[in-house]
Formats: structure tokens, C-alpha cells, sequence
């Protein structure tokens, strides 16, 4: 059975226990397999191959997914009425994504999961899929670098995903996923994904750097930019300073 995030942020955890480890974040409008249930937790399948246990009252069952767009901006609210007045229903992060069913203008009708319809500025939605590789690579390069600054700033949550917080391997995930491209979510390179190793020393912007238990994105000129625990948040750092030697790295290209 397919399933959709129906909150804005959809904790994955480790096991079916409230208390349990947050190993992971779902959100708004992304489909997961659910695999089988265990009380009142399902056991799901992410779209990325990710597994672990979702209370099933933050999901809503669907058999396709039909988001046409993307959130693409820190925050964004759904309001009742097409207007700065309109009643707020649910408020948004980067990379939901929503089904818009008419005509777009300043804002955008979107059919929210549970069936309500709702309003959102349209200046802050893109295409939910945008292809990576339509693009130069010293382009994507730079789009990648780009969003992942984005979050600087961002306070480290372990499992997260977005301007609530957000752990080193979310980041880089979610700069690749926002720009097209699907990376295995975890600080360690894993075969099956569009990433392959190469040494450090040859890695150019956009290219994974990764550490025992870390990851980060390189910036070239000496500098990386990561979701860092000791700092508490996303920050750009000159890798000279940093306290580990890169293991390996990581490119698509």
C-alpha cells in the first residue's frame, strides 16, 4: 500500500515506539510504501530506500502521487482564501511538495491531501521534478552549492531535513534532491545511487566530502559547508580547520 505525508514534517523513526531515535524526516506530500503494521505505527519504505516507522495517523493512503510542485521556499503558508487574510490551514517547508489544480496566478489552488482545497503564493512553488541533468555541470555545480547555503544558519537536529533543523547528511540530501537528484540520505556512501567515489583531493564544488560518522559538501577554495554537531548548526567552514581528514569523496558527474 502507497501512502502521503499528510503534516508538514513527518518524523521517521527507528522503531515503533514514540520515544524511539527520529532517524529521518518525511514531508508534506512524499509517498512511502507501507510495508506492514505494527500498532499504531506503520513500517514504510521511503522513495529513497530509507526504512523505519511512521505513526500511521500522519499518513493518508494514496495509490499514485499526484503533486504537480514543489515548495521552494523556507516556509510557506496554505491559506483558506487566495489573500494576505486568508486563514492559514497549514504552513509549509522546502521541499513539500502539492497538487495545484487550476489556473496559477499570484496564488495557486492546491488540493491538499486530506481533500481540502487551499491557496498558495506561487512566487514560492517550482515543478516538483526538475531535471538534474539538463543542465551544465558547472551549473548544477553551483545550483548545489547554492542550496545548501540556504540553510546556513539552520540549527542541527539529528534525522532532519529542513529549517527546523537539520543533521549533515539531511543537508546534502536535500541540496540534491531540490536540484533533481536522489542520494542515499545517510553520512556513508552506499552502492545503488547516482554517486560514485573519487579522492579527495580531486573533489570540485558541489562533491561530497565524507568523514567518520560526517558528511559535507565541498565549496572549493578551501572551504566545505555542513551541518555540523560541535557547531550546533550549518555553517561554512575552511577545511584546514576542521578536526577530521576526509575519508573519500563523492561525485555525480
Amino acid at each position: 500500500m502507497m501512502a502521503v505525508a499528510k503534516l508538514p514534517i513527518v518524523p521517521v523513526l527507528a522503531e515503533p515506539r514514540i520515544t524511539a531515535e527520529r532517524a529521518d524526516e518525511i514531508l508534506y506530500g512524499w509517498q512511502v510504501e507501507v510495508l506492514g503494521r505494527f500498532g499504531e505505527f506503520c513500517h514504510v519504505e521511503t522513495d529513497y530506500g530509507y526504512q523505519g516507522y511512521i505513526l500511521a495517523g500522519d499518513l493518508v493512503a494514496a495509490s499514485t502521487n499526484t503533486a504537480t510542485h514543489r515548495i521552494f521556499h523556507n516556509l510557506i503558508d496554505a491559506v483558506a482564501a487566495p489573500h494576505v487574510r486568508g486563514d492559514v490551514i497549514t504552513t509549509l517547508p522546502r521541499g513539500a511538495i502539492v497538487n495545484v489544480i487550476g489556473n496559477i496566478g499570484e496564488y495557486a489552488p492546491v488540493r491538499l491531501v486530506d481533500g481540502r482545497v487551499a491557496h498558495i503564493r506561487s512566487h514560492f512553488l517550482e515543478t516538483s521534478v526538475p531535471p538534474a541533468f539538463e543542465l551544465d555541470e558547472e551549473t548544477l555545480r553551483q545550483n548545489l552549492v547554492n542550496t545548501a547555503k540556504l540553510y546556513i544558519g539552520t540549527q542541527y537536529r539529528w534525522g532532519g531535513k529542513t529549517h527546523e533543523g537539520i543533521d549533515c547528511s539531511g543537508l546534502t540530501f536535500m541540496a540534491y534532491r531540490l536540484n533533481g537528484t536522489t542520494i542515499w540520505r545517510d553520512a556513508h556512501y552506499k552502492e545503488g545511487y547516482p554517486l560514485r567515489k573519487i579522492p579527495p583531493a580531486v573533489a570540485r564544488a558541489g562533491d561530497l566530502l565524507y568523514f567518520e560518522g560526517h558528511v559535507a559538501m565541498w565549496m572549493e577554495y578551501g572551504k566545505i559547508i555542513h551541518s555540523a554537531y560541535d557547531n550546533k548548526m550549518v555553517k561554512v567552514q575552511n577545511l584546514a580547520v576542521y578536526p577530521q581528514k576526509p575519508l573519500y569523496a563523492c561525485t555525480i558527474f
